[in-house]
């Protein structure tokens, strides 16, 4: 919810700072633009209306400086009625030397002034007209004083050559274009604002909605990785135990090995030492000549049977580095076989658990015993090292290899790679007819934290 709040006043600020800022602006610029047009068609309509009634009394201006009695007697009349009397509070003719032809004061009359802004406006042709202060030199009444006053001057052409022969100034009463400009000013910043406002509701209610639908999305998702969080912890718990049962059964396994082995020792090997002795207490000569052949069997199937049961048997490994574990594998195959084993083994190898030690006793013991007997090999290598946070140990032999897709009726090799496979381990074979064989396993050094 806080998070919700924190996202809706981020961007709703955001959003109401940007729209304020730019309803100002544009209110402003509108709102200008609305007020130049309004003033401008005022001040246009007073000019022209003006400017239609007394330039034909003003035509002499083109080569004089003043007006004529008849027509000051005229333009007298004109501002002394109707609309020019209640709109104009000062109207003044001047001629283009600056001199004052005409005047609604008198005293005026035929006097000379410099050329103001809006005069000199005029007389390059353009109507200019401003608010002006309130003019105390004037004969007015106190509410005009107080009032704004509209100060406009507007050129005076001539009919023929269209050039400017004078110019008229006067000053009207602004109170109802000043009211009309405020009025069309407030009702203009009030449209923006509002359109503003609805933009900014509008903004709300989609901030507000986007908030309420991302935060129903996190608290599904939330739920869902609660879920897969616990999901993950009990398929870990899982794998745990089944790495765990994993070495015991590698373990009862072994066991299971060496009782088979003592019983083949303790029992069959036993009795067949005994018949052994019995037939060589027999005189040959007094005896079956088939005894001979039934002592050299006998004696073979002793043989046989001691060479299973060391097979099936295995040294005290369990206080052993893995170090001497593999050396004591290839020692004791060089010393049944004959055959000498090249060896990489550093001296600092991680610790493994029994299950794990003896797997690789196993590996190296039946691959070299596989080289040796079936690839008719003359050399053979063991490399043991670290890959990628494994152990790999690598068996190989230059014999005479064999085809990987045949058949066979072995069980060595598979029974290996079930055993590596069962402790979360890989096992790869390279070999093919006459280029040797190259047996690989790679066993996991850190499962054993959780099975130790």
């Amino acid at each position: 919810m806080d998070q919700r709040t924190s996202l809706i006043r981020q961007f709703f600020g955001m959003a109401a700072a940007v729209l304020i800022v730019g309803t100002l602006i544009i209110g402003y610029w509108v709102t200008a633009a609305v007020e130049n047009g309004v003033k401008d068609n005022a001040i246009s309509i007073k000019a022209m209306f003006v400017a239609d009634a007394i330039t034909p009394l003003a035509q002499e201006l083109a080569h004089a400086s003043t007006l004529r009695p008849e027509n000051r007697a005229e333009l007298d009349r004109l501002f002394g009625q109707g609309l020019l009397k209640t709109e104009i509070v000062l109207f003044q003719i001047w001629s283009v030397d600056g001199t004052i032809a005409y005047s609604n004061d008198a005293k005026i009359i035929g006097q000379r002034f410099n050329q103001t802004d809006g005069m000199k406006r005029a007389l390059e042709g353009e109507t200019y007209a401003d608010f002006d202060n309130v003019l105390d030199e004037l004969s007015i009444s106190e509410t005009l004083r107080t009032a704004p006053l509209l100060e406009i001057y507007t050129p005076l052409l001539s009919p023929q050559t269209g050039a400017v022969i004078g110019v008229a100034e006067f000053y009207a009463d602004g109170t109802a274009l000043r009211a009309l400009l405020v009025k069309t000013k407030r009702e203009g910043l009030l449209i923006v604002g509002s359109v503003a406002l609805a933009m900014l509701a509008a903004i709300y209610l989609v901030v507000l909605r986007g908030a309420e639908t991302i935060a129903r999305q996190r608290h599904a998702l939330d739920e869902k990785l609660s879920e897969l969080s616990g999901l993950l912890t009990e398929n870990q718990r899982l794998a745990r135990r089944v790495n765990k049962a994993n070495l015991k059964l590698a373990e009862l396994n072994e066991n299971a090995l060496r009782r088979i082995s003592a019983d083949l020792h303790d029992g069959p090997l036993q009795l067949l030492s005994f018949a052994g002795m019995r037939l060589e207490s027999v005189d040959p000569a007094k005896g079956s000549p088939e005894l001979v052949p039934i002592k050299q069997t006998v004696d073979d199937a002793m043989r046989e049977i001691r060479q299973i049961c060391r097979g099936l048997s295995l040294p005290e490994i369990s206080q052993w580095n893995l170090a001497t574990v593999v050396h004591t594998a290839i020692e004791s195959h060089e010393k049944r076989t004959g055959i000498g084993v090249a060896r990489e083994v550093p001296a600092e190898l991680p610790p493994l658990p029994l299950a794990a030690k003896t797997t690789v006793y196993r590996f190296i013991q039946e691959t070299l015993n596989n080289g040796a007997h079936h690839g008719h090999c003359s050399a053979q290598s063991v490399t043991v090292g670290l890959e990628e946070r494994r152990l790999r140990v690598a068996v190989s032999d230059d014999g005479i290899g064999f085809d990987p897709a045949a058949k066979t009726n072995g069980l060595g090799l598979a029974g290996l790679k079930e055993r590596i496979n069962s402790l979360g381990g890989d096992f790869s074979l390279e070999t093919a007819k006459s280029i040797g064989t190259s047996v690989v396993m790679l066993l996991p050094v850190e499962f054993s934290k959780d099975a130790a």
